[in-house]
């Protein structure tokens, strides 16, 4: 039953949905398509694109570093499998990187979509700060992709970002930000870290009070691998505040017995400046052996208000459902299952160098961003789907 109702403009267009739209290029490592790069295959898109540049990555291990320009919006890349289609580095801050120049992938162009895929640093633990993925881009999507790492793996660095069904591994601060990010029904492992060493899932990097950026985990399931599932001298964290206002919620979650029951920690300064940290820090309605919440820390919330609950939705928090991609399912508070959303599409045709097609799961109905020049109101109706 839905617990929240809006009145909402449904929008929509005249043209008839796509159910077949072609592939713009194809990477395959053997030669045998468009690109036998990714990084060559989002070279070759239009720059500043208002729609959807479709690129379909055939399955193999591609050892390459790739940055999403700017310039380069509304790219889709769209995968074999997360467990087939892997894309991974091994850059680290040891090796005498930046945090920010480790990544394996950098998403710059708002619009970006992945699907099916894996985003890999597979250095290790030892070398510290290593970032599979890292986004500062608007009205980003992924629908079951796997981010895999150590310390810093998933690096939402800022504006509106979903991610809906992925796998993120880790150790330390390894969903870590200031972004405008949700995760839904999403599976966060924390793996062995280092000998002494603790792991905390997030570290999201509010830095003023009004902003609207926080991390959000909705319907997830939180657990440790099954190497750290064997050891009982490895403590694990909800996260700890990068920022001063740091803002993370975990609600309507899985939590099994990895997480201390403190739930939250302080951050460590670098410094011997004294800075007085702020965090928002709650919990709603979860479930599994680590959501028992009464010995957590003072400065942390719990509730059972869903109207509390309800600001950190995929409607109201990232106001996800102007631009995700509607055939990515997306859920409301107690609703977390499948829900889809207004029938939008492009009107403009897709034309690809070959006779492929994409997936329906994510191109089949575009971003109303996207297809917004082409957009008309239908109707007015009431709509709870978002919420």
């Amino acid at each position: 039953m839905m617990l929240f109702v809006a009145t909402t403009i449904v929008v929509c267009v005249q043209s008839q949905p796509i159910t077949e739209t072609p592939y713009n290029v194809v990477v395959s490592k053997d030669g045998t398509e468009n690109f036998n790069t990714i990084a060559g295959a989002i070279l070759a898109a239009p720059d500043h694109s208002v729609k959807p540049f479709f690129i379909k990555i055939k399955k193999g291990t591609y050892e390459e570093y790739i940055r999403v320009d700017k310039k380069k919006t509304n790219i889709f890349l769209i995968g074999e499998g997360m467990d087939t289609t892997i894309i991974t580095g091994n850059r680290s801050f040891v090796d005498g990187n930046k945090t920010y120049d480790t990544a394996t992938v950098g998403v710059l162009g708002n619009g970006f979509a992945a699907q099916d895929l894996t985003f890999r640093n597979n250095v290790g633990a030892v070398k510290h700060q290593e970032v599979a993925l890292r986004v500062e881009a608007d009205s980003v999507s992924f629908y079951r992709c796997r981010f895999d790492g150590y310390q810093d793996t998933l690096y939402v660095k800022e504006q509106r970002q979903f991610f809906r069904e992925c796998e993120i591994y880790g150790t330390i601060d390894f969903i870590c930000g200031g972004a405008t990010a949700l995760f839904q029904n999403c599976v966060i492992e924390a793996r062995t870290p280092m000998a002494r060493q603790y792991n905390t899932i997030t570290a999201q990097k509010r830095e003023f009070e009004h902003a609207a950026s926080g991390i959000v985990l909705q319907n997830c399931t939180i657990r440790a691998t099954d190497d750290l599932e064997k050891l009982d001298n490895v403590t694990t964290y909800f996260g700890r505040p990068w920022g001063i206002f740091s803002r993370t919620v975990i609600m309507e979650s899985y939590i099994g017995n990895l997480i201390d029951p403190k739930g939250w920690v302080e951050w460590i300064e670098s410094t011997n400046k004294s800075v007085v940290r702020q965090p928002y820090y709650l919990e709603y309605k979860n479930r599994g052996p680590g959501a028992v919440t009464k010995e957590r820390v003072t400065w942390a919330s719990v509730t059972t208000d869903p109207d509390i609950a309800s600001n950190f939705t995929v409607r109201q928090f990232i106001k996800g459902d102007q631009w995700i991609p509607a055939n990515i399912p997306r859920g409301s508070v107690n609703d977390s299952s499948q829900v889809s959303g207004p029938v939008i599409t492009a009107e403009a045709e897709i034309f690809a160098p070959k006779k492929s097609f994409a997936s329906k799961s994510l191109i089949a109905v575009v971003a109303s961003s996207i297809a917004r020049r082409a957009l008309r109101v239908r109707s007015k109706s009431v709509d709870a789907n978002f919420e």
